[in-house]
């Protein structure tokens, strides 16, 4: 089994679920998983969240006469922020309701994160009853959290003007190019070592019709120790960026421009990527916009 160096399960999960919401009553047992016997319960998806370190799971199943049955799903992933990027693997498009700190109703199918859990609940049918129990067992559950945690704090690095909502946080390579197709091999040495952010940016004034539906993206990385950070860039400016000049920026076959730099952050070097731009000088000011926002939070959190 994979053990986690300081971390307290001091929360038994079985503890945040209530028995019962709207008519809707917990059916024994409760399904407990961990990092290692997640393929027992979500073969397919298990991948995910290990790559977000979960520690814990429990799947409880809701169940009321003559009603569909509702499944509840409390990960427990060790860290706000890991709980922050499970939630954000998704687009999350769907409507805000104000449950925990910050959730997704899709339907009538609940998704939330506070501190470091994750939460899923999805109903088996339609329909405002069922709804209205899903809601109920998300604000309970969230009430039942005792506390809040913070997003990762690589998002001070993020420049605002014209960011697109959809937003990522990551360690892996599979999870990355999940968000941006970068490469088959792992040009950027990411590992569970590593913090990722992705953010999307919007594009206009573009002679071509077809540029503006395609954002420029911005992935910012922060390694164990500035020699890695280091490390990363030169393999991934030598193999991507065969051309690249000296401000680390080329132009790729799509004719839209990508460079890479590193970025200083406190005792950090923060490794900074830059794709599809829609021109050197645009692309360069993003990298520029990460570099002044890590000069005003240099006395901040890092890891």
């Amino acid at each position: 089994m994979m053990t986690f160096p300081g971390f307290s399960d001091s929360i038994d999960l079985a503890d945040l679920l209530p028995s019962e919401a709207q008519g809707w009553k917990a059916e024994e047992p409760d399904g407990r998983y961990d990092f290692d016997t997640l393929y027992d319960y979500i073969n397919g998806g298990a991948e995910l969240y290990r790559s977000f370190n979960v520690r814990a799971v429990l799947a409880r199943r809701y169940e009321k006469q003559g009603a569909q049955p509702i499944l509840a799903d409390v990960f427990d992933m060790g860290s706000s922020k890991d709980a922050f990027g499970a939630y954000h693997h998704d687009l999350r498009e769907g409507e805000e309701v104000g449950i925990g700190q910050q959730s997704e109703l899709l339907g009538s199918s609940l998704t939330f994160w506070k501190d470091r859990f994750y939460v899923s609940i999805i109903p088996f049918g339609v329909g405002e009853p069922i709804k209205h129990a899903v809601l109920e067992l998300g604000r309970a559950i969230a009430q039942a959290i005792p506390k809040e945690g913070p997003q990762p704090d690589l998002f001070n690095y993020l420049p605002q003007e014209k960011r697109l909502p959809q937003v990522h946080y990551f360690h892996n390579h599979a999870c990355l190019n999940t968000y941006y197709f970068l490469a088959r091999e792992n040009l950027l040495n990411l590992g569970q070592d590593t913090e990722g952010v992705l953010a999307r940016y919007a594009e206009e004034h573009s002679e071509e019709k077809e540029s503006n539906s395609l954002p420029t993206i911005l992935v910012l990385v922060r390694y164990p120790s500035a020699e890695k950070a280091k490390a990363a860039c030169e393999q991934f400016c030598q193999a991507y960026l065969p051309d690249a000049d000296e401000r680390g920026m080329a132009r790729a076959e799509n004719g839209r421009w990508a460079g890479a730099q590193l970025v200083e952050q406190g005792q950090d070097k923060l490794l900074v990527a830059v794709f599809d731009g829609l021109s050197r000088e645009k692309a360069l000011a993003l990298v520029r916009a990460v570099g002044d926002l890590a000069k005003k939070n240099k006395g901040g959190t890092g890891k």
